[in-house]
């Protein structure tokens, strides 16, 4: 299975490297899955799985942003909404039992590609933040 983390993508908190590590990974997972034909309920399973650590990184992200006061806070938090909306389509997709091959391209797109091109434009910000000062006390 390819891998699409690559260490280009860290921005230097490395709680927060780990967990858009392991959900790039859980991403790549799922789009093996669908181009594998896996059976429904382990996409389902994936899906779920994926779902809950998107919520808990997310608000980790989010907090990072406001502890190195971040100027792009506030539009990491409107992508991550879309992401969640994205994410939240291709489940009821799923569950509507659409064709995998079709889901998977929108995985490949909507969810992967759009996740590192996100890393890199809006999470990116963070890493001289990170280098130059020390985290607000939260």
């Amino acid at each position: 299975m390819p891998r699409t983390w690559t260490d280009s993508l860290k921005i230097g908190i490395p709680l927060l490297d780990l967990q858009h590590q392991q959900l790039l990974d859980e991403m790549d997972r799922l789009l093996e899955g669908l181009k594998t034909k896996k059976s429904s309920r382990e996409i389902k399973s994936i899906l779920k799985l994926l779902d809950g650590y998107v919520a808990v990184h997310f608000r980790y992200e989010e907090g990072c942003m406001n502890n190195y006061q971040c100027p792009v806070g506030c539009d990491n938090q409107k992508a991550h909404q879309n992401f969640v909306q994205m994410l939240t389509q291709i489940k009821s997709e799923i569950e509507n039992h659409q064709k995998f091959d079709l889901v998977a391209d929108q995985v490949q797109r909507n969810l992967l590609d759009w996740f590192v091109n996100h890393i890199r434009r809006i999470d990116k910000q963070l890493e001289p933040l990170v280098k130059l000062s020390k985290p607000i006390a939260s």
